[in-house]
């Protein structure tokens, strides 16, 4: 459940942000407390996750460019320990090795990056469904593959109440 708003989930179903029936947001309520209906500018934050020194940008800003590191972070990982690989993201199974067929060469940590990578593909919203969530588990696949995360920052996410 997403407690968007606040914690007592003023905005915590799909239908109070999503049209049931297109399923399209209803960006006009995003205005009541953002000043804008165009969600991908929405920042609640002046850390700079991506460590690119833009705290102005909208959090989306920051998703893609972690999802952009982690992509490269694969690239690199796939091809030292493997073979070249590429995504594509409306060409089942995805993940492609340099012969144009599915990549075969998997590690259990190239697995789990790919998994992510694609998720943070897929949720065309996932900035704004748990951007905490999808910040951390980038930055956590960056630095399993090797990548340097230190001008990254790992979001704090509050312990679950007891």
């Amino acid at each position: 459940q997403n407690m968007h708003a606040d914690p007592k989930g003023k905005m915590n179903k799909c239908a109070d942000c999503h049209d049931v029936h297109a399923l399209e947001p209803k960006v006009d309520t995003c205005q009541t407390c953002h000043d804008t209906t165009d969600p991908t500018t929405i920042r609640k934050t002046d850390v700079d996750y991506d460590g690119d020194g833009n705290v102005t940008e909208g959090i989306k800003g920051e998703v893609d460019t972690l999802a952009e590191a982690l992509y490269a972070q694969i690239q690199t990982y796939a091809a030292a320990n493997g073979g070249a690989i590429e995504y594509k993201a409306t060409a089942y199974p995805y993940f492609y090795g340099a012969d144009g067929k599915a990549y075969a060469t998997w590690t259990p940590r190239l697995v789990k990056a790919a998994f992510n990578y694609q998720y943070s593909q897929k949720d065309p919203g996932v900035y704004v469904h748990n951007n905490k969530y999808i910040i951390q588990i980038l930055i956590d696949s960056i630095e399993d593959l090797g990548g340097n995360v230190t001008t990254y920052t790992r979001p704090e996410v509050p312990a679950p109440a007891q």
